[in-house]
């Protein structure tokens, strides 16, 4: 009877030892698991090291990027003072193919006087618009063909609409004002008279030509 009490007592001894050295192994595990201090240093010196090479990159990224942008803003005002340029050579060309035709026209106008030829003086208009139209030639500006031509809306501007029975209907007759282009752009349009067929003539009707008629004889 002693012994049979002393049973549940040792058994519950038991269970205590074990609840023990369970506890006792899983802290030796987790002591284990935990990182030593030179383990830590090791770890901290690394990410340091990570931490400066990202560092030097991104300082090299921004001086790269402080050397693209400068090149460019150059860049941009370099193209900005060609086009200045450009434009001014293109001018002062302009001008020197024009001078030589306001130098005719003074000098005309200088020999103009009471007793002047006016057979002369044309002949020296004639030459001034001739010269004037070289200079033109050789900037690239040449007149558009119109009297003749089939009417082209990239080319002409239709200034008058003219009924004619003589001529296809959409063809060019007469030019109003003259147009310009610059190779293939057209600087000015040709102003010109556009050939329509004429709107056809209503007959009088025959029965009220006949009714004028009876009343006319009444009377």
């Amino acid at each position: 009877m002693h012994e049979e009490l002393k049973q549940p007592e040792t058994a519950a001894n038991e269970v205590e030892t074990m609840a023990k050295d369970v506890t006792q192994e899983s802290a030796v595990e987790v002591k284990e698991e935990q990182p030593t201090l030179e383990e830590l240093q090791a770890r901290v010196s690394e990410l340091e090291e990570q931490l400066t090479q990202a560092k030097a990159e991104a300082e090299d990224y921004r001086e790269r990027w402080i050397r693209v942008s400068a090149d460019f803003q150059n860049f941009r005002k370099r193209v900005m003072q060609e086009r200045v340029e450009a434009y001014n050579k293109g001018k002062e060309d302009a001008i020197l193919a024009l001078l030589p035709v306001l130098d005719n026209m003074e000098r005309a106008l200088a020999s103009l006087t009471e007793n002047a030829d006016l057979n002369t003086f044309k002949q020296g208009l004639e030459l001034i618009v001739r010269l004037f139209r070289e200079s033109l030639k050789r900037l690239d500006v040449e007149p558009i063909p119109a009297e003749g031509q089939k009417f082209d809306p990239y080319y002409h501007e239709a200034f008058e609409r003219v009924e004619r029975e003589d001529v296809e209907e959409g063809m060019v007759v007469d030019e109003v004002e003259r147009g310009y282009k610059m190779g293939e752009r057209v600087i000015r349009p040709a102003k010109v008279k556009v050939a329509v067929k004429p709107a056809p003539q209503l007959a009088a009707p025959e029965s009220e030509v006949g009714g004028e008629s009876e009343c006319s004889n009444e009377h």
